[in-house]
C-alpha cells in the first residue's frame, strides 16, 4: 500500500471515530421516540464529557423524551419520576426542603515526632530544639524520620487509703483538722468503787480536739490536742476531765544537722481505788476526783554522719497533784507531792537498711518536790538513770514501729526508802495484715511515784492490742484489749487492771461520723476492798473537718 493510500485510510478511520458518538446518541434518541413501551424499558444515558449531545441548545434538549426542564430524566407521562442518573462530577440537585447531610468532624491528626534513635532526633537534642509539638519552638521533623506520636494515656485517679478521712483547713502554714464529739452513755460503776459503794448512772461526754500537720520543703511540725469531760447525771462526784496533747517541731539547720523542739500535756484524775489516797482508799468516799496534770517539753539536736546519727536532748517537766477532798470534809494534801523533773538523754542509732535502724539510749534525770518532806515524813527527792536498746522497723510498710528493752532505777534522798528499779519494755508496732485489717501492739513501762509510807514507788507495765477491720469503706469495727500491772516495792501491794472493748464507727460523710462503744473493766488487788468491775456503753456523733 502506498504512502498516499495509508494517509487516506487513517483519515477515514479518524473521521469514523469522531462521528461514532454522534451516531450512538442519535440512535438512542430515535429509540426513545418510538413509543411508550420501549421508552419505559430503556435506561437514561448521561452524556459523557465532550459528547456532542452536550452542545444541543435548549429547544433541541426539550424535545428529548424522558428529560424534564430541570435537567433530570423522567419516564413518560403518567409514570412516577425515577432516580437521576450519575452525573460524573456535575452538582447534585436535591429536592426542595431536604436538608444537606451533616458533616462528620474527624479529630485532627497528631503531630509527627522523630524516631528517638534517628539522627534528626539526636541532632535536635544537641541543638536544644523543643521536642514537644505544643512548644512554639518545635520544628516538625522530615517525613523520612518521623512517627506519629502515640495518644496520651488517661491517668487513673489514685485511690485513697481512707476516703472518709477529714480534709482539714489551712491555718497559716499548717493544715489543721479539728473535731467535736458528743456522746451519751451509761456506766454501772462511775466511781470505780468496790462492793456496794458503786452506783450506776447515765452520763454525757463532750470532747474537742485537733491535729496539725505541716507541708513544707524544709522543717516540719506535727501536733495533736484532745480535751474531754464526763458529766454523770446521778454521781457528780465522779465527774472528771481528761486530755492529752503533744507537738514536735523540726528545724533543718543543714542537711545533716537538725534541731528538735517538743512538748507534751497530760490530764487525768485519781479514782477512789487509788492506793495514793489515804493508803489505799481506807477513808470515806471522794467528793471530787483529784486531778493530776503533767506539762513538759524538750530541746534537742541531732547530727548525722552518713548512716550514724547522734542526738542529745534536754527536758523539763512539771507534775501537779491536786489535793483530795472527801465526802466527810477531810482533805489530803497531795499538792505537796507535786514535783519538777529535769533530764538529759543521749541516743545513737545506725541505719543497717532503709527499714531497720537499731539504737541505744541513756537518760539521766532528777526530781525535786515542792515540799522536802511528804505527808508521811519521807524525803522523796530522787535521781534516776535509764538505759535502753532497741530498733525501729519499716518492713515494706506492712510492719512499722519500734521495740526497745532496758533497765531503770531511782535513788531517793531518804535512806529509809529503797531503790526503785525494774526492767523496761517499750514497743509500738503497727502490722497491716490486709488493706482492710490493721493490728496495733503497744507496751510501756514506767517508774511511778507514790504516797504510801515506806514504799519508793511502783513499777507499772501496760500492754495493749487493737485490731481494726473495715467491714465497708465507711464502716470500721475495732476490738481492744489491755492489761496494766502495778507492783509497789517494799510493800505487799499489787494491782492488775484488765480492760476489753469493742468500738464501731460509721462515716456518713467526711465530716459526720456515728460512733458506738462498749468497755468492760475489772481491777484485782491483793489489798481488801479495792477490787471493782465496771461496764460502760456509749453512742455519739462526731463532727470533723
Amino acid at each position: 500500500m502506498s504512502v498516499l493510500s495509508r494517509r487516506v485510510h487513517c483519515s477515514a478511520v479518524a473521521a469514523w471515530l469522531a462521528a461514532a458518538p454522534v451516531g450512538m446518541a442519535s440512535a438512542a434518541l430515535a429509540q426513545d421516540a418510538r413509543g411508550p413501551s420501549r421508552a419505559s424499558s430503556s435506561q437514561p444515558v448521561a452524556p459523557v464529557s465532550g459528547d456532542p449531545g452536550d452542545q444541543l441548545d435548549g429547544s433541541a434538549r426539550q424535545g428529548l423524551a424522558g428529560e424534564a426542564s430541570d435537567g433530570r430524566f423522567t419516564a413518560d407521562v403518567g409514570e412516577p419520576r425515577g432516580p437521576a442518573a450519575a452525573n460524573y462530577g456535575k452538582p447534585v440537585l436535591r429536592k426542595p426542603g431536604k436538608k444537606p447531610p451533616k458533616k462528620v468532624a474527624y479529630p485532627a491528626l497528631r503531630p509527627l515526632a522523630p524516631y528517638p534513635t534517628s539522627a534528626e532526633a539526636r541532632l535536635g537534642l544537641r541543638r536544644g530544639q523543643a521536642s514537644d509539638p505544643s512548644d512554639p519552638d518545635y520544628v516538625a521533623p522530615s517525613p523520612t524520620t518521623a512517627i506519629v506520636t502515640p495518644p496520651q494515656k488517661k491517668t487513673r485517679p489514685k485511690l485513697e487509703d481512707n476516703p472518709f478521712a477529714p480534709v482539714g483547713v489551712d491555718v497559716g502554714l499548717l493544715r489543721v483538722t479539728p473535731y467535736a464529739e458528743s456522746d451519751l452513755g451509761f456506766s454501772d460503776n462511775p466511781n470505780l468503787a468496790s462492793g456496794r459503794a458503786n452506783r450506776s448512772s447515765a452520763f454525757a461526754r463532750e470532747e474537742l480536739g485537733l491535729s496539725a500537720q505541716s507541708d513544707w520543703s524544709n522543717h516540719a511540725f506535727t501536733g495533736d490536742l484532745r480535751l474531754g469531760y464526763n458529766d454523770y447525771f446521778r454521781a457528780h462526784e465522779a465527774d472528771a476531765p481528761d486530755g492529752d496533747g503533744k507537738f514536735l517541731a523540726r528545724i533543718d539547720v543543714a542537711r545533716d544537722l537538725k534541731v528538735n523542739v517538743d512538748g507534751k500535756f497530760v490530764l487525768t484524775t485519781q479514782n477512789s481505788s487509788s492506793p495514793n489516797l489515804n493508803n489505799g482508799g481506807q477513808s470515806t468516799a471522794l467528793s471530787t476526783r483529784p486531778i493530776i496534770a503533767v506539762f513538759g517539753g524538750g530541746l534537742g539536736v541531732a547530727k548525722t554522719f552518713n548512716r550514724l546519727e547522734l542526738s542529745l536532748r534536754g527536758s523539763a517537766e512539771r507534775d501537779y497533784w491536786q489535793d483530795a477532798h472527801f465526802a466527810d470534809g477531810s482533805i489530803q494534801q497531795l499538792s505537796r507531792d507535786s514535783y519538777n523533773a529535769y533530764g538529759l538523754t543521749g541516743r545513737a542509732s545506725y541505719e543497717l537498711t532503709p527499714g531497720v535502724k537499731p539504737f541505744v539510749e541513756t537518760t539521766f534525770d532528777t526530781r525535786d518536790r515542792d515540799s522536802a518532806v511528804d505527808g508521811s515524813g519521807y524525803r522523796r527527792d530522787s535521781d534516776g538513770v535509764l538505759a535502753r536498746a532497741g530498733s525501729t522497723f519499716e518492713l515494706s510498710r506492712l510492719l512499722t514501729g519500734d521495740v526497745a528493752a532496758g533497765y531503770g532505777e531511782r535513788t531517793y534522798r531518804d535512806a529509809r526508802l529503797s531503790q526503785l528499779r525494774g526492767a523496761l519494755v517499750d514497743s509500738s508496732l503497727v502490722w497491716t495484715v490486709t488493706p482492710l485489717t490493721k493490728v496495733t501492739l503497744r507496751t510501756a513501762t514506767s517508774l511511778d511515784e507514790t504516797t504510801i509510807a515506806g514504799s519508793p514507788g511502783s513499777v507499772s507495765r501496760v500492754a495493749g492490742v487493737e485490731v481494726a477491720h473495715a467491714l465497708l469503706r465507711n464502716l470500721t469495727l475495732t476490738a481492744t484489749g489491755s492489761l496494766q500491772d502495778s507492783r509497789y516495792q517494799a510493800v505487799n501491794l499489787n494491782q492488775t487492771l484488765y480492760q476489753t472493748g469493742l468500738r464501731v464507727e460509721y462515716n456518713l460523710t467526711r465530716s459526720i461520723a456515728l460512733k458506738g462503744s462498749f468497755t468492760h473493766q475489772r481491777m484485782l488487788s491483793n489489798q481488801p476492798g479495792t477490787d471493782y468491775t465496771a461496764n460502760i456503753v456509749m453512742v455519739g456523733l462526731r463532727l470533723q473537718r
